[in-house]
């Protein structure tokens, strides 16, 4: 079998809380298919500024000139086969640590193909089950940007209250969720089984020559001497 690296990134401000255990799990039914190594990280207790269009990494062909942990994150997308993103519902929506990740990667969007074709599964997790549906939504457009593939998605229920309150039968929280879990192991499945397809095919030669892959936004990838900074649009530098 091809081996694949997979990535797990928890956008949670809770550390070893209910969003860190499901995308840990994820990991963990990838990890039992072979030949898949994993790395996780978690925003808790990071560093996250929010993007304030300052247009820098854009003026610049630079990624984002702010020194945090976002920039860790984003390296890791880079250096991946496949990824794994989990996030809590948060007023019926993501949390805004994905957001802001992402946010954060302007400059790998506008002049980078370097998350193209990453296979991505999507996790949620809330109680009641409220906003989970909205939340895949939009983690789903968020990661289409980049030419990221999203290939499946689950909810989980954590709790029956917004203070955490779990019933007998959720002692573990995500964990006791059959259902979920169910799910969660049917997303680690599904992403191993695309990542490792399309990582075969690429040793294999198929696919577009780099000259013909378009970024999210349809502009090709050319080296920075190549492109002049005019009336705030980068354009092809003339001959």
């Amino acid at each position: 079998m091809v081996p694949i690296k997979l990535l797990g990134v928890s956008a949670t401000p809770i550390k070893d809380g209910n969003c860190d255990s499901l995308v840990k799990k994820a990991l963990e039914f990838a990890e039992e298919l072979g030949d898949v190594n994993t790395e996780f990280m978690s925003t808790a207790g990071k560093e996250i500024k929010v993007c304030i269009h300052c247009q820098w990494c854009i003026e610049n062909r630079a990624p984002c000139r702010f020194k945090d942990d976002v920039h860790e994150i984003l390296d890791g997308i880079e250096r991946c086969d496949g990824l794994i993103i989990g996030s809590p519902a948060w007023i019926n929506t993501l949390s805004p640590f994905v957001l802001n990740i992402f946010s954060r990667a302007r400059y790998q969007v506008f002049f980078t193909n370097k998350f193209r074709n990453k296979v991505a599964g999507l996790l949620t997790l809330g109680f009641f089950g409220i906003g989970l549906e909205h939340a895949l939504d939009v983690l789903r457009n968020v990661v289409s940007c980049f030419n990221i593939i999203p290939v499946a998605e689950a909810s989980v229920l954590a709790s029956t209250a917004a203070y955490g309150e779990r019933p007998a039968y959720l002692e573990h929280g995500v964990l006791d969720d059959k259902r979920g879990m169910r799910q969660t192991k049917a997303v680690a499945t599904r992403v191993v089984e695309l990542t490792r397809m399309l990582k075969y095919a690429r040793q294999a030669g198929v696919g577009l020559p780099e000259r013909l892959q378009l970024t999210a936004i349809g502009a090709q990838v050319k080296q920075a001497d190549q492109k002049v900074f005019v009336d705030g649009v980068w354009r092809d530098k003339e001959d």
